[in-house]
């Protein structure tokens, strides 16, 4: 084989595009997806060969709960999306938040928060562990969230979802709510601990990192992760609907800073593996 025969080979090799991770999970999820968020992130890292499967969207969707996927019939739609593809090895769970945001409140004993966390592990469990049972090669990472912003978020007609499930909270301050899913999320970081094919990777005060807070004075850099409990995540980093601001879902370039984050802190190593490894 000449060396240009050999050259255009590799070249087509390097760029031909293998969707090997699925996006398993809620809005969150589905934003990254439509943001198109990994694929760019994956391409401005070196790995433009590598992408997010297109199957994605059929197991992200708004307002699903760990609970939801955690039902058999449900949970078979996304071991159905591993089998079918074969090429999938990491999957990728951005999922609990709801859980969380539908039933925590302020005025919850110690026993019935343990309770409500108890059960979103094991929730979560139930998906990993299905998850890793399909393939000896894959993997999953967890991606959870960053800080929401319920200070910034709740007047006017606009604000009036976002006041409504603040007051169904119990109204609480931005430090309970922060520490309450701070701690929430290092539980769930438990199950990357039980095993060595799932990983963790924190968001917690990377909004405030890269957003400052540039009405006070703040610039970007000055907070870094896991930030301040007593700060919301900073208003320029929630998504943006003209008359309003989100108290929970991102900007587009919120998503991207969240996706780096998980690159830098999961996917650099696990493609740098693959590749050395020729994908097994």
């Amino acid at each position: 084989m000449s060396k240009l025969l050999i050259l255009l080979f590799m070249t087509s090799i390097a760029f031909a595009q293998t969707p090997r991770v699925l996006v398993v999970g809620d809005s969150w999820a589905q934003l990254q997806i439509d943001n198109n968020t990994h694929n760019q992130v994956f391409s401005d890292n070196g790995f433009p060969n590598l992408v997010i499967h297109t199957i994605s969207d059929s197991v992200s969707e708004d307002g699903r709960q760990a609970s939801d996927w955690a039902i058999p019939a449900q949970l078979q739609i996304i071991l159905d999306a591993i089998n079918n593809n074969p090429e999938i090895d990491t999957v990728q769970l951005t999922i609990g938040g709801n859980d969380f945001l539908n039933a925590w409140n302020i005025n919850m004993t110690p026993m019935q928060e343990q309770a409500l966390q108890s059960q979103i592990q094991t929730d979560l469990t139930t998906i990993v562990d299905a998850v890793l049972a399909q393939r000896s090669n894959i993997q999953v990472i967890l991606s959870f969230y960053d800080y929401p912003n319920f200070e910034d978020t709740i007047g006017g007609l606009f604000g009036q979802t976002c006041n409504n499930l603040l007051t169904d909270m119990g109204v609480p301050t931005t430090n309970q709510l922060n520490t309450a899913a701070t701690t929430f999320e290092q539980i769930y970081g438990q199950i990357a601990m039980n095993d060595p094919r799932v990983f963790h990777v924190s968001h917690f005060g990377l909004m405030q990192a890269f957003f400052g807070f540039p009405n006070d004075g703040i610039a970007p850099g000055v907070i870094m992760p896991p930030g301040d409990l007593n700060r919301p995540s900073p208003i320029q980093a929630m998504r943006d609907f003209t008359f309003t601001r989100d108290c929970f879902h991102l900007t587009p370039q919120g998503y991207e800073y969240l996706v780096q984050n998980t690159f830098d802190g999961y996917f650099n190593n696990r493609f740098n593996n693959l590749f050395k490894n020729g994908f097994e």
